[in-house]
């Protein structure tokens, strides 16, 4: 059974799907801002179309509606999960030889994640619930969740991994080190953007967050690996960069402590 089936969003037969399709003028009368729509089905264009913050703000009305401390509506919760769907596809698809139940194990945990987002301290919903629920699965598989396990590799700031298919644009193989770290990357990257198109962060500073990082995730001889504003991991980057270690060290905390504000508050730290 595939993870839309699971979740009741598969097209057209859903039936949490067809309900929030029948309420959609409903749930316009009292969130004027789900009128970007005139019925729900046009709604992925529409947020293809939209700048970050105007989609969330979309994303926050239905999860709001769907919330157990909200509008306790879980037709408002299917059609946010059938707008987060390839998200949460490239997950499973991530996973799939750690489970062979992975899709139930994914709709499991994204209905819960999406169902308790802390929607009133305004998070970023669509990053929140699938940070949350990736974490939430690897945990119940008892796989590491920590960027610096020993095979796991940083991704490079790739262009393609901010503006490309992300992770329902190609099927990915079994769930090794490498394999793990490609979905983790996805989504990374995704708040990042998100982040960034918001204002949260500079593009630059996000650039330097990722080299922090890369360096920090490199095994170094006799020392192992150090923590993000490790010493060793900072001074390369300021050679990189042409400025002193003081001054990348004061614009990452900064850049992070901006990103820890903003998302922290609905993203646990692993």
């Amino acid at each position: 059974m595939c993870l839309g089936t699971q979740l009741g969003v598969e097209q057209p037969q859903g039936d949490l799907l067809v309900s929030a399709c029948a309420k959609w003028g409903q749930w316009q009368q009292t969130h004027p801002v789900l009128g970007v729509c005139d019925e729900l089905m046009g709604l992925r264009e529409w947020i293809k179309r939209s700048g970050p913050g105007e989609a969330n703000e979309v994303l926050l009305a239905l999860a709001e509606l769907g919330a157990t401390d909200g509008g306790d509506d879980p037709a408002a919760t299917a059609a946010l999960l059938w707008l987060l769907l390839p998200g949460a596809v490239g997950i499973a698809q991530a996973l799939m030889s750690a489970h062979p139940h992975i899709d139930e194990l994914v709709a499991g945990q994204l209905w819960i994640c999406a169902r308790t987002v802390s929607w009133r301290k305004g998070v970023w919903v669509a990053a929140t619930v699938l940070l949350n629920t990736r974490r939430e699965v690897m945990s119940d598989l008892g796989l590491s969740m920590d960027p610096r396990a020993d095979g796991a590799e940083f991704p490079s700031a790739d262009p393609e991994l901010l503006t490309g298919p992300g992770l329902s644009g190609h099927p990915v193989g079994g769930c090794g080190p490498q394999t793990v770290a490609a979905a983790e990357a996805d989504l990374l990257h995704g708040l990042l953007e998100d982040a960034r198109g918001a204002g949260v962060v500079s593009a630059d500073d996000c650039q330097l967050l990722l080299r922090l990082a890369q360096h920090a995730c490199t095994r170094r001889s006799g020392r192992g690996r150090g923590g993000l504003f490790a010493r060793a991991s900072s001074v390369d980057v300021a050679q990189e960069y042409g400025v002193s270690r003081a001054t990348v060290a004061r614009r990452g905390e900064r850049a992070l402590r901006a990103l820890q504000d903003t998302y922290a508050t609905g993203v646990r730290v692993a």
